[in-house]
């Protein structure tokens, strides 16, 4: 009994899908180019003048002349702390050169004393203080003189209060980095799947249609009126291996009527002596998706064994059904004694739906295959929900 149905579905793709694709795509090496790289830092630099803005603005009342002061200290500081830290320190120590890249390090506090010293003493000669407690602070930096700005009680006390300030780039700065390492990391594990799979179904295609075309070939030199009806199937048959599997996921419906032309295939080619028969339930195959061919070499597979039995007693058994969000999918078939020359030929298929299943469905898939001298017999527990 042979039983299929038809049905047309197209798979949409989630909102945060979309949202992950496209942020993926804009971290990609592909469109993050130096000018974007470029804008990115200038829209960052522009950001912190404004944070810093608006911390002097909160916190000190003074005029914006001695804002921008301190404004344009903590940009200056951060910019030669975040790329000093980025491109030269991290590398030194990347490379083992920890003790150089500790200097340097220290070297980045060292600049900020020396900057926070000009500015203070900048603003002492050159504007006016409203504020009693920053010009008490102001008047302690510029009483230290260089001694003071260049000694290590200095560097110790100021260091805090200078990561508070060079951390927001510098962690936005990891985010990112971070963002497009995971999403390089994604891209290709994704593409080596992509291509081990169009790898698998290359090597799927030309096995399945060898194994066809001879059977064709084989009713064709005895003008046999079947031949006809067999190149219509193998037609559909071709038609859904060329356009219809050349997605991620097809209708479990169309993987089902698939499998039901070859099966009916090749049960012309066997004749009536052989049992022969695929059974589902369409109703249980409804709005389920299945990653193409993934079935097709068990069934091959079992037309290739129980070639070698006697006509007469040589039956395959196949059904495909859904039970609570998991297909199950089982195939039996008669088994006799493989010619010689057959041996080992026609593997391809089985091994390529294993590595396919691990990579398609990890931990989401049970597989079990019996191999006894008369029957072998394959069931597959597919979780697709």
């Amino acid at each position: 009994m042979l039983t299929f149905f038809r049905r047309n579905a197209g798979e949409v793709p989630t909102e945060q899908q979309l949202l992950t694709d496209r942020f993926a795509l804009f971290l990609s090496d592909k469109k993050y180019t130096q000018g974007i790289r470029w804008t990115i830092h200038l829209i960052m630099w522009l950001a912190m003048v404004l944070l810093y803005t608006m911390m002097m603005s909160t916190n000190y009342s003074e005029s914006m002349g001695v804002t921008m002061v301190f404004v344009v200290r903590n940009i200056i500081g951060c910019m030669v702390f975040f790329y000093f830290t980025f491109y030269f320190v991290i590398p030194l120590m990347l490379r083992g050169d920890v003790v150089p890249a500790t200097v340097c390090l220290c070297l980045l506090f060292y600049f900020w004393s020396v900057i926070s010293y000009l500015s203070a003493l900048w603003l002492m000669q050159d504007f006016y203080l409203t504020n009693d407690q920053l010009r008490r602070d102001l008047i302690r930096v510029v009483g230290g003189g260089w001694s003071n700005t260049f000694s290590v009680m200095h560097i110790l006390r100021i260091s805090l209060g200078v990561i508070m300030i060079v951390a927001p780039p510098m962690v936005l700065k990891l985010v990112v980095d971070f963002a497009r390492s995971a999403t390089r990391s994604l891209r290709l594990e994704r593409d080596n799947l992509n291509l081990e799979v169009s790898f698998l179904k290359s090597q799927l295609n030309p096995h399945f249609l060898f194994n066809t075309l001879n059977n064709i070939y084989s009713l064709s030199i005895r003008n046999d009126s079947l031949a006809p009806d067999l190149i219509m199937y193998l037609s559909e048959m071709m038609r859904y291996t060329l356009y219809d599997s050349n997605t991620d996921k097809v209708a479990l419906s169309k993987e089902a009527e698939f499998l039901k032309n070859y099966v009916e295939l090749e049960s012309i080619r066997y004749g009536k002596n052989a049992d022969i028969y695929f059974k589902c339930d369409p109703e249980s195959l409804e709005m389920h998706k299945i990653s193409p061919l993934l079935m097709f070499p068990f069934v091959e597979n079992a037309f290739k064994y129980s070639h070698s039995t006697q006509a007469d007693h040589c039956w395959i058994h196949a059904s495909m059904q859904m039970e609570d969000g998991r297909l199950v999918f089982e195939i039996s078939n008669s088994k006799g004694e493989m010619p010689k020359n057959k041996e080992g030929v026609g593997g391809i298929g089985l091994a390529n739906t294993r590595k396919r299943l691990l990579l398609l469905y990890p931990g989401k898939h049970d597989l079990k295959i019996v191999n006894e001298p008369d029957v072998y017999n394959v069931k597959l527990v597919l979780t697709l929900i």
